[in-house]
């Protein structure tokens, strides 16, 4: 029996046709060494957000189903291109959208989950010797309608394959050589981790870390399958992420992410802080909407951090559950242009420390904060967008992570 490789490739990687045509050349390279291949692929470019634009021309308002069908144009462009390049060199490949691949998800239009993949399609074109091209970033609702899987859902396409698959490996093929310390392109002395643990990758990418899905990450810690993130446009090992964190007892900072384009929902003289935050954690979940939910009890404050494109979604569910028990607050106040940056670890709570250096490195360097957070994985600062980068290279210096610091301490 073969072993199976998935190879994910990102809008940047399949931008053009001759990078379509590079790319055909890495899964070739994979189909010689023997091995069943299974490629994932995303939209070209910015396909998806000329898409985006296009329907602000015509409405405000766009109809999430419609929105799903539209969008999942831009990888059915890619999967039909790359098959042709493979076509063209001789080998046998064949394309599929997500419903054709068997990829079932809920019916959270918009930002859908997979719940279950059936691979028999798959797994028949493979055993007749074919590469299958499948179209990343969608799926099919159990009532029959496309859905997508949100930004960085071809991530969790690919995965989610290599999982259903039993993959000896999944491959991200995108502009960066690896996972990082921080981002490369706002942190420039940013180190390159060769090796990561599924919980620590997962931590990094929940917080912020653009590098990799969250679920991505999830689907391939379920079944074991090591992910391994490689640059497109270079030879090199990557990042492997495998395993279990290794727990010695020590805490420390292994990376700093952010997220720029933040709004802040907060809800005043809360009657019951702690049974209103659950309730509404419970509700975004429903609705897959991400939120950092930090209550000040002194004050009865409840402050959400959101990403922008949600907070009308937000405000119609805080509206919807006005007449709940529990749901009792005064005021709400909204603030937009804020972005966050935090510091990431396992167990990083138990270490005062680490919070009061973090405020402390802020400070120094006349970073304005408006909030500070922290949960079991990171410590979180709210900033002004506009200093969001300084904070990040900051608080990157001055947990010890820049690259010459490292390369220092490994000799």
């Amino acid at each position: 029996m073969s072993t199976v490789v998935v190879q994910k490739f990102g809008g940047t990687s399949v931008g053009s046709t001759e990078r379509i045509k590079r790319m055909a050349d890495r899964v070739i390279q994979e189909k010689k060494k023997g091995h069943d291949v299974v490629v994932v692929v995303s939209a070209m470019g910015k396909t998806t957000d000329a898409l985006v634009k296009m329907v602000g021309d015509i409405t405000s308002e766009p109809s999430k189903r419609e929105m799903d069908m539209l969008l999942s144009t831009g990888e059915q462009v890619t999967i039909s291109l790359l098959t042709m390049a493979l076509h063209q060199q001789g080998v046998e490949a064949i394309s599929f959208t997500g419903w054709q691949a068997g990829i079932q998800t809920d019916s959270v239009l918009g930002n859908a989950h997979v719940q279950s993949i059936d691979t028999k399609r798959i797994r028949n074109e493979l055993d007749n010797g074919q590469v299958v091209v499948v179209a990343g970033f969608q799926g099919m609702t159990e009532d029959g309608n496309i859905s997508t899987l949100g930004r960085g859902g071809s991530d969790i396409t690919a995965a989610a394959l290599a999982s259903a698959l039993q993959a000896d490996r999944c491959e991200i093929y995108t502009d960066v050589d690896g996972v990082y310390t921080s981002d490369p392109r706002f942190v420039p002395k940013a180190s390159k981790i060769t090796s990561l643990s599924y919980e620590d990758m997962q931590n990094l990418a929940i917080m912020g870390a653009g590098v990799l899905h969250p679920r991505a990450v999830k689907h391939a810690k379920k079944f074991g399958v090591p992910l391994i993130v490689k640059s497109s446009f270079e030879n090199g090992r990557g990042t492997m992420i495998h395993g279990k964190a290794k727990q010695n007892g020590s805490t420390h900072v292994i990376g700093i992410t952010f997220e720029e384009d933040i709004n802040r929902i907060e809800l005043f003289d809360c009657e019951d802080i702690e049974g209103l935050k659950k309730a509404l954690m419970c509700e975004l979940a429903s609705r897959h909407i991400q939120a950092d939910v930090y209550k000040q009890s002194c004050r009865n404050i409840l402050s959400l951090l959101i990403k922008k494109n949600d907070h009308q979604e937000v405000l119609s569910i805080l509206n919807e559950g006005k007449d709940k028990e529990n749901w009792v607050y005064s005021r709400i106040e909204g603030k937009s242009g804020l972005s966050k940056v935090s510091a990431i670890g396992q167990n990083i709570k138990s270490q005062p420390i680490i919070k009061m250096n973090m405020c402390k490195i802020l400070l120094e360097n006349t970073v304005r904060v408006k909030l500070v957070g922290e949960s079991a994985i990171s410590i979180t600062a709210v900033v002004e967008k506009s200093q969001v980068q300084l904070a990040a290279e900051r608080l990157h210096t001055g947990f010890g992570l820049d690259y010459e610091v490292v390369m220092k301490a490994s000799v």
